[in-house]
Parts: C-alpha cells; sequence; structure tokens
C-alpha cells in the first residue's frame, strides 16, 4: 500500500492520524499484510560491562490496603543495591513480552510493550579517586533479561549538576523496536507504555522508601546524553532519586563483570521506509516544562479500604498472567455484586494518590461498559461508577463493543468479558493548554490510568487488556464518547493461563 508523504505534519494532523478515519494515510505494516504481526527489530550480540543485580528479591512487602494507606514499609530498610534490584526486577511486569513476538503466547500488555518499546537507563554521578565529579556522570542501561545493569557510557558531561546523593532513572521510548510492525503509528503506543512504566516504576519507589520526582529532571538535556543524534527514539520520562549512601551505591557499580549479551538492535533505513515518522516524531518530542509535582489528595477511608483483598502488593504488581486472543480471554462469567465496579473504581482512586500527577491527567475522561450479566446493569457508566446508559436491547450492545475491535478473537471473546474501560480526551483543551506537548501528555497520562486499571483488576484476580488500535469512530458515534479516545482496557475472569518464562 502506498501512503500519502505527509512531510511536514501538525498537531491536529497528529491526532487525526490516531483515528481509524486516517489510518490509510499511515504506513502501517501490521494492517498491510497479518505476516507482519510477528515482525521485530534486528538480534544480534555484544560484549558488555555488566552489574549483575540480586536476585534474590523480597517477595512480599505489606498489603495492598496499607499502601494505599501510605503506611509505612520494611523495604525501605534495604541498601541502595537491593531496593534498585528490586524495583527493576518489578519493574519488568508491566513490560512483559510475547516471546519472540509470538500472538500465540501474549501477555496482558499491549502489543508495543511486547516488542521492549521502552528501556530504562540510570544516571549517576562519576567517582573518581574518592572525589565525586558532580558534572560527569556514568550510564547504565538495564538488561531485564539478565537483570543486569550495563555500563555504556562513563565519566560523560552531563551538562548539569548531579546534587550529592542523587541520581536520575530514565525511560527511553525505543521507537525503532515497534517500527517494522507498527510503521507510523509507533510513536502512539510507545509513549503509552512509557506512562505505564513511569507509574510502575513510582509505585515501587515509593514502596522501597527511595524519594522521587520528575521535577528536577531535564528531558532535553537527558536526550543529549542517552540518544544518538539519528536514532528513532525518544527520552519521554525521567524521575531524581535520593540515595542514602551514594558512596557505597556508586562503588557498587563498578562492580562490573564482562559477558556477552544478546540485543535487539536498531534497524537500517527506517526513516527511508516511513516517510511520516519523523514528522511525527518532532511532535510528540515537543518540550514541556516540568511545573511543581503535584499529587492528589483524594484517599480511601478506612471502610473501602477493609473492603478490599488483602493480596501483598508485590502480588498485585507482579500478577500479570492472562490468556491470549485465540484461546479467549475468559470463559465463564463471574458472579459479582452490585457494588463491585464502586470498588473497583476507587482503587483508582487509592493508586492515584501514591504517585505524581501527570500533566494534562485531569484532562483524562473514563466510561466504562458493563457486560457481566451480574453485577450491576449491563450499560454504559462514568468515572464515577453511575449509571448513564442502559441499553434496551444486550446483544445489540455487545455488538457495538465488538464492532470496535480490529481482532476477530477479541471479538468472539467479547461476550464473556466483564467490563471494558474507555479513557478519552479534549484535544482542543489539551491544545490549548500545553500546545504542541498536549500529544504527548495526554498519552502519558492515559498510559498511567491504563496501569492503574490493570493494577486493579490483578487486586480482584482480573485480568486486563490495555488496547490502542481500534475503530473509535464507531464507538464515538453509537455510544457518545466525548472527546477523542486514546486507550481502552477489557477486563475479564476465569481465565486461561498460558505456560510462560517468568522473570520472577
Amino acid at each position: 500500500m502506498q501512503t500519502a508523504k505527509l512531510t511536514t505534519l501538525t498537531l491536529k494532523d497528529a491526532w487525526g492520524l490516531a483515528t481509524d478515519r486516517r489510518f490509510d494515510n499511515l504506513n502501517m505494516p501490521i494492517l498491510q499484510d497479518s505476516r507482519h504481526y510477528g515482525a521485530k527489530a534486528d538480534k544480534s550480540s555484544k560484549m558488555a560491562k555488566l552489574v549483575f543485580l540480586n536476585t534474590n528479591v523480597p517477595r512480599q512487602a505489606q498489603s495492598f490496603a496499607d499502601f494505599l494507606a501510605g503506611k509505612p514499609c520494611s523495604l525501605s530498610e534495604l541498601s541502595f543495591a537491593d531496593k534498585m534490584s528490586l524495583v527493576l526486577r518489578y519493574l519488568a511486569s508491566p513490560v512483559r513480552y510475547e516471546p519472540l513476538n509470538r500472538p500465540d503466547v501474549h501477555y496482558p500488555v499491549s502489543s508495543f510493550g511486547g516488542l521492549f518499546s521502552c528501556g530504562i537507563k540510570l544516571i549517576v554521578r562519576h567517582e573518581k579517586e574518592n572525589q565525586s565529579q558532580s558534572n560527569n556522570v556514568d550510564v547504565y542501561h538495564y538488561h531485564a533479561n539478565y537483570h543486569a545493569l550495563e555500563q555504556v557510557a562513563s565519566n560523560v558531561n552531563y551538562g548539569t549538576e548531579l546534587a550529592a546523593g542523587e541520581c536520575h532513572i530514565a525511560i527511553v521510548g525505543h521507537y525503532w523496536a515497534v517500527a517494522r510492525k507498527y510503521g507510523e503509528y509507533s510513536p502512539y503506543g510507545v509513549v503509552l507504555d512509557a506512562g505505564i512504566v513511569l507509574t510502575q516504576l513510582q509505585y515501587l519507589l515509593a514502596l522501597a522508601g527511595v524519594a522521587a520526582t520528575t521535577e528536577k529532571t531535564d528531558l532535553q538535556m537527558l536526550q543529549s546524553l542517552l540518544v544518538e543524534s539519528d536514532s528513532v527514539q525518544q527520552t519521554l520520562a525521567a524521575l531524581s532519586l535520593s540515595i542514602d549512601d551514594e558512596h557505597n551505591a556508586l562503588a557498587f557499580l563498578q562492580q562490573t563483570q564482562t559477558h556477552r549479551v544478546s540485543i535487539w538492535s536498531e534497524p537500517e533505513g527506517i526513516h527511508e521506509r516511513f516517510h511520516n515518522l519523523q514528522s511525527l516524531l518532532d511532535i510528540f518530542a515537543t518540550p514541556y516544562e516540568v511545573c511543581e509535582a503535584a499529587h492528589s489528595k483524594q484517599t480511601l477511608s478506612e471502610q473501602a479500604l477493609a473492603e478490599l483483598p488483602q493480596d501483598d502488593v508485590l502480588d498485585v504488581l507482579v500478577r500479570r498472567s492472562a490468556a491470549n486472543d485465540a484461546t479467549g480471554f475468559s470463559q465463564i462469567n463471574k458472579v459479582l455484586d452490585a457494588g463491585f465496579l464502586t470498588r473497583f473504581l476507587s482503587v483508582l482512586t487509592g493508586l492515584k494518590s501514591r504517585r505524581e500527577t501527570m500533566p494534562a491527567e485531569s484532562a483524562l475522561q473514563v466510561k466504562v461498559a458493563w457486560i457481566n450479566p451480574y453485577g450491576p446493569a449491563i450499560g454504559m457508566y462514568d468515572g464515577a461508577g453511575e449509571l448513564q446508559y442502559q441499553p434496551n436491547q444486550t446483544e445489540a450492545f455487545l455488538d457495538i463493543l465488538r464492532d470496535c475491535l480490529y481482532s476477530d478473537n477479541q471479538k468472539y471473546n467479547l461476550a464473556s468479558m466483564a467490563f471494558e474501560l474507555f479513557v478519552t480526551v479534549d484535544t482542543a483543551q489539551l491544545e490549548r493548554d500545553y500546545g504542541d506537548a498536549a500529544i504527548r501528555l495526554a498519552h502519558m497520562a492515559a498510559g498511567a490510568l491504563g496501569h492503574d486499571i490493570c493494577l486493579a483488576a490483578s487486586l480482584f484476580d482480573a485480568f486486563a487488556r490495555p488496547v490502542r488500535m481500534f475503530r473509535d469512530t464507531k464507538l464515538q458515534q453509537r455510544l457518545g464518547l466525548e472527546g477523542q479516545l486514546v486507550v481502552q482496557v477489557l477486563v475479564g475472569f476465569n481465565r486461561h493461563h498460558n505456560f510462560a518464562l517468568k522473570l520472577l
């Protein structure tokens, strides 16, 4: 398929191209030939200087309810090295991948995440002869398969001063990793994934008692440090962390061993193949000045916390198994009470109080399509769980929801889903508030909310599957969704379990 060469795109173009009405204007291999489903980057190997992290990480911390309540956790007593091992080990959960991107072994993450869409970098002050040079840093890349940090740069100038006891952790979007499958659509899903990863990262750092904030990070400066100018990737988020014992932490990071590692590498000729990609990347790279970090002040009552399952928070953060599209998401509708949806949505409120509020997150709107014949009445609900619309014919309502999905298997399995959540934004208002940075901030915020939904599902022993590609036109016409749909999350029970290699 020959797509139009739109060499210079505007923000409105970028929003329009994200909808199914404009997919024909994008060079997206997966829609041109189903054989591109398994497309991936080039695989190679290299010699690397690795710092191997402790794999004997804690399996218990505190109850999920205690975490939402902000109660102290024993993990805060760990050393910095053990804290980073724990954080990175459990951070791998929302970026679980399909082995070789095979559709028959499907983890409940976006299919962009199934291609290692994001990389994690650690930036620390360089220490030489017991004298820390504050403007010079060492850079490490995390290899989840090896649970090790690779030293990729040493004693390089950062361009800014890291304070004593400070380090940065950055999330880099690997657009090149998904390009052979999604082509010019790659930025939309990768930025969503970055919001997911940032959210999980903040929860884990809070558990470990590591102070973290987005306020002291400069993404443009990190981009210059971490990404080569001709590489198809972008620094999408970063946190400034406080290190309790910097000297010992830096000494630990110097304990490198040289090993050969298997890696995915950036294919050549991406820009030549996908003519619109660079223009889209320029829009997604629009700088946004980080203001004072905001925190939600809404917390749950003691009664609401007591009504939640008492699972350990680490179990909730790592419990991500689910069925695949082919064999079915769920086989039996679970009997739920009328108050289940209210309890489920209350978890989202509690989670939001444990992390920084994303820029543009307040602009997100949530609608819920309840499908399960048990529990609340079948119909559309707002983000507070209030019934907005009750269909006269249940099967016709399900047909509307099926029509929005691309996969025939997903359509078939929708009948046994419990509910779907739709996250939308008012694009015009976002543009007035944030300019061209609006589309990146909206996708980051939607990723954060989508991950909170996945964690709430995990708490209630359900599965959740975020989906970025959908026929949003039909949803907006038939269900009256306000604004533009950014992500939807499918939630269900009684799933099949696939046998798959786990990192934990």
